[in-house]
């Protein structure tokens, strides 16, 4: 059986054709594109017809090379969207998460719901990037006329499936990361709606990944005729397909590692309650007995941006480069908090990191494998951090660690996190995502009974590499200096 999978990133997008034959799974690559947001007069946005191109031009290419494609499955990062008018048509750009405009209106937004009942109402983390939030911002900056002259809202592997298919839903698992829908009806949350006066009509029926949602048309006409491919919504949040092809599953702490580091477990049912709330804990959904308990973690999304600054200065570095050179310098040398709240947006990050270092200590690195090597050992003790409060929630404990995604081939890090943690750390499958992707499509086609068997697969088909902890002694007193630089930082901020 043959399939393709649809991954976007916020740095790249891929496509993959899945070939399975009952024992083993393999990927091919197809196309890979970049793919970054646009800043046009202090606003990001995506580039979602050029997004468009690239994944009709991959399709293009699978389909003319004679293969015949039972399926196409499509996810990516979570809560942005476009608006359609009643007719269909898109009228909207789609909007960066990271733009500056849920900022603005940060406090606004939380004098007219409190992040506590907003939390319980739908079980998400209170962060900037939400849909909620991003919608909140249109009604307060007199943008509430889009809302109500729009005729859907969809999310941006929903947007992307409707021009393959003219077919309209939203997915339940990147719907479930909106902060808009109840975890307890599985449906969209008029309480919340209310407030901004959003209307609900926008917002599609919710659909469980599985689901057969069209035959594809909306590729070029100039293709073979053969039997048209199926679009499935598979777990469409491209963290929801990531965690389930995490090779050890619930057994572990399962971090998806990119540009966002995603720390979670998996949980039977959600958890909400006081504790999830003080620590900002997301619940996000996923198939039946997969549900996710995470929180995001600020990942490489640092790194990417020192890598971005460095070539704008006239030297090129490849992220392979950066890490060697952290490498080479002497550990401990300086901390931040990776999840400050600076960090959120682009901007000169190299300045950024050496600012906070600055405001915590006389010291502050400078060179890039300075800088680099402060993110990557403060990523590994902000993970300790994290994975302690989820075994909180949970009341369990955890021996080993699962890293999954490309940052599964970032060496340094992973050993880091081993260290950090004093926990054996698994790292792959590399393409997690498109694998997980993958594995729904086989549920949908009855290929496989059980994402259970379909974890044995991903282990029969792909190595993965282990790490265990070492100098743990020296990293536990850095867990301590890390705790009280936090500490420190909320107390001053609060002061």
């Amino acid at each position: 059986m043959k399939m393709l999978a649809f991954d976007l990133g916020a740095s790249s997008g891929k496509i993959f054709q899945g070939n399975y034959d009952g024992r083993a799974l393999a990927l091919k690559q197809i196309s890979r594109f970049k793919n970054q947001s646009i800043a046009i007069r202090d606003e990001l946005f995506w580039n979602i017809l050029e997004i468009y191109r690239n994944l009709e031009e991959g399709i293009s290419k699978a389909l003319q090379g004679g293969e015949v494609i039972s399926s196409i499955g499509l996810d990516s990062y979570s809560n942005d969207f476009g608006l359609l008018d009643r007719d269909g048509r898109l009228v909207t750009q789609v909007h960066c998460y990271r733009d500056s405009r849920t900022l603005r209106n940060e406090e606004r937004i939380y004098s007219l719901i409190s992040r506590e009942k907003l939390h319980r109402l739908s079980g998400n983390q209170n962060a900037l990037f939400g849909t909620l939030m991003q919608l909140a911002s249109m009604s307060l900056e007199n943008q509430g006329y889009l809302l109500e002259g729009a005729g859907t809202l969809l999310f941006t592997p929903d947007l992307l499936s409707y021009f393959l298919t003219g077919e309209i839903h939203s997915e339940y698992t990147i719907s479930s990361v909106s902060q808009m829908l109840d975890f307890a009806t599985g449906t969209w949350s008029s309480e919340i709606l209310n407030v901004f006066s959003i209307p609900a009509r926008i917002f599609p029926e919710v659909i469980q990944p599985g689901t057969r949602v069209g035959i594809l048309r909306g590729v070029r006409n100039d293709l073979p005729k053969l039997r048209s491919p199926e679009v499935v919504a598979v777990c469409e949040h491209d963290t929801a397909s990531a965690f389930l092809a995490a090779p050890f599953g619930d057994s572990s702490i399962i971090v998806s590692s990119g540009t966002w580091s995603l720390v979670g477990v998996e949980t039977p049912i959600p958890i909400i309650n006081g504790y999830t709330y003080e620590h900002n804990i997301a619940n996000e959904g996923s198939l039946p007995g997969h549900h996710r308990l995470l929180k995001n973690v600020m990942g490489q999304w640092i790194v990417q941006e020192c890598q971005r600054v460095y070539a704008e200065r006239g030297v090129s570095y490849s992220i392979v480069q950066l890490i060697e050179l952290a490498t080479k310098e002497p550990p401990f040398q300086f901390m931040i908090n990776p999840n400050d709240e600076r960090f959120f947006s682009p901007g000169n990050m190299p300045e950024k990191v050496m600012d906070y270092c600055n405001e915590y200590s006389s010291i502050c690195p400078e060179s890039p494998g300075q800088i680099i090597r402060c993110v990557m050992e403060s990523l590994a003790l902000h993970y300790r951090l994290v994975i302690g409060e989820l075994e909180e929630a949970t009341g369990r404990k955890f021996r080993a660690i699962n890293i999954i995604g490309g940052g599964s081939n970032n060496h340094f890090l992973n050993q880091c996190v081993a260290n950090a943690t004093g926990r054996q750390v698994f790292a792959g499958p590399e393409e997690a995502s498109s694998l997980g992707n993958i594995l729904v499509q086989l549920l949908s086609a009855k290929e496989i009974d059980s994402i259970d068997q379909g974890r044995e697969l991903i282990r029969r088909s792909y190595s993965i590499c282990t790490y265990e902890p070492e100098d743990v002694t020296e990293w536990d007193a850095r867990y301590e200096q890390y705790l009280g630089m936090i500490s420190n930082v909320r107390s001053t901020s609060n002061a």
